[in-house]
C-alpha cells in the first residue's frame, strides 16, 4: 500500500497496522467494502487474512467461529484488580449451579444465623482446606463475596481444591456446617451427531519447540509427507483432515530458562518462528490452522495470553489458512452439517495438580484424564490460585461458559485421547526428545504422538509418526 491508500483508509475511519503496510492489495476498493460490511474499523494481519479465507472456495465448507478469544487487554494486578476478578469467577460460577439445584439456597451469612440441627444448602468459595490430624476430618474454610464461615466433613476428597465454587449441602453443627453433599459445577453432557454425517477429522498437536537440538526433525517431516498423502498408512483418515489445531509452545524461544542459548540451533525469536512457518505452509490449504500459544512463545506468561505478537512471528501471518488466537480460546469447527465445539488450553495449570494431588503424581494417562476432569467439573482452566500466573481481568476467561465437545490441551509432553460425559479430552505429545530438565527429574516424553477426532461421531485414535511407519498409538488411549 502506498501513502494515498493509506489516507483512503483513514478517511474512511479505519486504521491500518502497520504489519500489513507493506502488503500489495490488488483491489483497495473491493477490501474497503468488505471492511463497512462486516464493521472492520482496524486492519491488522489476522483481519487481511481473515477476510482472505472468507474469499476463499476451497475452504467455503469449513469455518472456525470464535466463541471466545482474549484481545490482549492489561491490568495493574492491584487489589482493586484482583477483587474484581474473583468477584467476576465467582458470580459466574455461582450462576452455573444455581442453574443445577436453586430450590432453598440461602447466602452464607443467612446459614450462619441459622439454629443448629438446621439443613442448610449455600453457595461458596473454598478458601482453604485441611485435615483434622486428631479426628480425621476435612476441615473447608469457605466464604462468598460478603460472609466467610467453616464446614466440615468425614470424608477426604483430594478432588476437592482452594477456590473452586461449589454448593454445600449439611447440617449446621455449632458455627460450622457438617458436609452432606458438595455439587461442583460440572459441564453437562453433550449429544453426539448422526452416524450418516461423513467422516472429517481433526488433528491435535503442541510443544513443537522449534529452534531446540532437541527437535523431532525427521517425525515431523514424516507428519508432513502423510498430511499430504505422501504416506500409504492411513492414508484414509489424511484425506480427510479438515483442521489441525496446535495448543503452544509453538517454538522453544529464547530466554525461557538460564542456560537455554546452548540447546537452541536457532537463537532468534524470529528465526525460529520462521522456521515453523516453512513447515506449516507445507500443510494443504484446504485443512484450517488453529494456532494458540503457551509459555515458550512470543507472549507474557500470564493467562490470558494473547495471540502470537507479529512483531516477532510476522512470517506466521502469511499462513492464509490459519487462524491466531489467545490462550486459552473456544471455537466452534463447522464442516457441512457438522459443528464441534472446541476449548483448547496449553495447559500449564495440570503440572501443578500432577505435583499438589498425590495420586496423580505418576502422570500415566489416567491422571492426566482425572485432571482434566477436574478442570470440567470445576468449569475452570486452574480452579486454585496458584496453579498458573494470571491477569486480574474484570473477566475471568479461564471460567468453562459453555461445555465443550472436545477439550485439547498439551505442555505436559506426554498423548491423550479420552472421554468425559461426551467430552472428548485431548493431551497432545511433544516434538522434542528428552531434554537434560526431563532426564533430571526422570520424566520420559512422548514424541510425535498426534491424537485425531472423528468430528462425525467424536470417536478419536492416536498416530505414531516417531518410526519409520506412521503407526496406532495405543497407551494413551482411554475409553
Amino acid at each position: 500500500m502506498d501513502d494515498k491508500d493509506l489516507e483512503l483508509f483513514f478517511a474512511n475511519g479505519i486504521l491500518v497496522d502497520a504489519s500489513v503496510k507493506n502488503v500489495e492489495i490488488k483491489d483497495i476498493d473491493g477490501l474497503l467494502k468488505m471492511l463497512k460490511e462486516r464493521n472492520i474499523t482496524f486492519l491488522g494481519r489476522q483481519e487481511l487474512y481473515d477476510l482472505n479465507r472468507a474469499e476463499d472456495e476451497s475452504l467455503s465448507d469449513t469455518m472456525v467461529e470464535v466463541i471466545k478469544n482474549y484481545d490482549g487487554a492489561t491490568s495493574p494486578s492491584k487489589p482493586a484488580e484482583w477483587v474484581a476478578y474473583f468477584n467476576d469467577r465467582f458470580e459466574r460460577l455461582r450462576t452455573m449451579l444455581v442453574e443445577k439445584d436453586r430450590a432453598n439456597i440461602v447466602s452464607l451469612s443467612t446459614a450462619k444465623g441459622m439454629p443448629p440441627g438446621s439443613e442448610v444448602k449455600t453457595i461458596a468459595m473454598i478458601s482453604k482446606i485441611s485435615v483434622s490430624p486428631v479426628k480425621k476430618y476435612m476441615v473447608l474454610d469457605i466464604e462468598d463475596s460478603v460472609s466467610s464461615g467453616r464446614a466440615l466433613s468425614s470424608v477426604i476428597n483430594q478432588d476437592l481444591l482452594p477456590d473452586q465454587v461449589v454448593i454445600i449441602k449439611g447440617r449446621k453443627s455449632g458455627d460450622a456446617i457438617f458436609i452432606n453433599d458438595i455439587i461442583l459445577p460440572d459441564i453437562t453432557i453433550k449429544d453426539t451427531m448422526p452416524s450418516d454425517i461423513p467422516d472429517s477429522y481433526a488433528l491435535f498437536l503442541s510443544d513443537v519447540h522449534i529452534g531446540s537440538k532437541l527437535f523431532a526433525k525427521e517425525p515431523m517431516e514424516l507428519f508432513i509427507r502423510w498430511i499430504n498423502g505422501d504416506v500409504e498408512e492411513y492414508a484414509e483418515i489424511a484425506k480427510k483432515v479438515r483442521f489441525l489445531v496446535i495448543n503452544g509452545d509453538l517454538v522453544d524461544g529464547v530466554g525461557v530458562y538460564p542456560g537455554q542459548e546452548k540447546e537452541l540451533t536457532i537463537k532468534d525469536l524470529g528465526a525460529q518462528y520462521e522456521a515453523l512457518y516453512k513447515i506449516l505452509d507445507r500443510i494443504p490449504k484446504n485443512i484450517k490452522l488453529i494456532i494458540a500459544q503457551g509459555n515458550h512463545d512470543a507472549t507474557h506468561i500470564a493467562e490470558p495470553q494473547p495471540r502470537l505478537d507479529p512483531a516477532f512471528a510476522s512470517k506466521m501471518y502469511e499462513l492464509q489458512n490459519a487462524t491466531f488466537l489467545s490462550n486459552p480460546y473456544q471455537v466452534n469447527l463447522s464442516i457441512g452439517a457438522i459443528k464441534r465445539s472446541l476449548l483448547g488450553y496449553h495447559g500449564f495449570s495440570l503440572t501443578y495438580y500432577a505435583n499438589s494431588i498425590a495420586k496423580y503424581n505418576k502422570m500415566e494417562p489416567d491422571d492426566i484424564a482425572a485432571i482434566m476432569k477436574i478442570q470440567l467439573k470445576s468449569r475452570h482452566l486452574a480452579p486454585t490460585h496458584g496453579s498458573t500466573q494470571i491477569m486480574p481481568l474484570p473477566r475471568d476467561y479461564l471460567v468453562i461458559d459453555e461445555t465443550p465437545d472436545i477439550y485439547a490441551t498439551g505442555h505436559i509432553h506426554k498423548a491423550l485421547a479420552s472421554k468425559y460425559k461426551e467430552t472428548v479430552l485431548i493431551n497432545s505429545s511433544c516434538w522434542q526428545y528428552q531434554t537434560s530438565y526431563q532426564k533430571k527429574y526422570g520424566i520420559e516424553p512422548e514424541i510425535a504422538k498426534v491424537p485425531i477426532v472423528n468430528l462425525r461421531d467424536k470417536s478419536f485414535q492416536i498416530l505414531d509418526f516417531l518410526g519409520e511407519k506412521v503407526q496406532i498409538y495405543k497407551k494413551g488411549i482411554k475409553g
